[in-house]
């Protein structure tokens, strides 16, 4: 129940975060091409200070890629190491191009020491017509 529970906040969050970066582009249609990424990484507790920094400057790097409307990171309240990137690109090629940048390839190869389980990103589309995310 605290899975689904915090799987509903992070949902929430993306919903919150996007509305207003979506609002100013009324010319866009990005319910319709959008891409929403939700990254679960489960640090080892004896990494987390080290690992930190290496999610901070990704977090950092990231929201001035071309195309990102949202670069978001979260954790998971009941725990210290488990951090969830929301993400919300204007295209899939958007989100292609981020993750062939040099700073995603070198986060990814920095960030697997950390890690005690497989890195687990997840793209979601929209699926319905029910307009841009807002709060």
């Amino acid at each position: 129940m605290k899975i689904l529970r915090g799987v509903v906040v992070a949902a929430g969050l993306v919903a919150m975060a996007a509305g207003p970066a979506v609002a100013g582009l009324a010319s866009e249609n990005i319910k319709a091409k959008g891409i929403v990424v939700v990254t679960h990484l489960d640090i080892i507790p004896t990494f987390v200070d080290q690992a930190r920094p290496v999610l901070n400057r990704f977090v950092d790097d990231s929201r001035h890629d071309p195309g990102v409307i949202v670069f978001k990171m979260i954790s998971w309240d009941p725990t210290t190491n488990h951090f969830q990137l929301i993400e919300v690109f204007e295209s899939e090629n958007a989100y292609e191009e981020h993750i062939s940048l040099p700073h995603t390839i070198q986060f990814r190869r920095d960030i697997q020491q950390f890690i005690g389980a497989p890195y687990d990103e997840r793209l979601y589309e929209y699926v319905n017509q029910s307009g841009p995310i807002t709060p």
